[in-house]
């Protein structure tokens, strides 16, 4: 695999784990709207692209780590 693919795994799944992380403790911390209603923030798609930048991060490192073992 080439490197440059796996920096992008590496760190481009860092910083989409670490933007939706942060994105879920906002919407969770922010107050919900005057009427009382709950936000409409898709938190589900903030789930789902954390984990998604973490597999993909994981997935990175452990390419990253194969190739100099080899």
């Amino acid at each position: 695999m080439p490197s440059w693919l796996t920096d992008t795994l590496k760190w481009g799944g860092s910083a989409v784990a670490i933007v939706f992380a942060a994105a879920l403790i906002w919407v969770k911390q922010s107050a919900p709207d005057a009427e009382g209603a709950p936000s409409a923030a898709p938190v589900e798609v903030y789930w789902v692209l954390l984990a998604v930048g973490v597999i993909a991060a994981i997935f990175g490192f452990a390419v990253a780590s194969a190739q100099r073992r080899a």
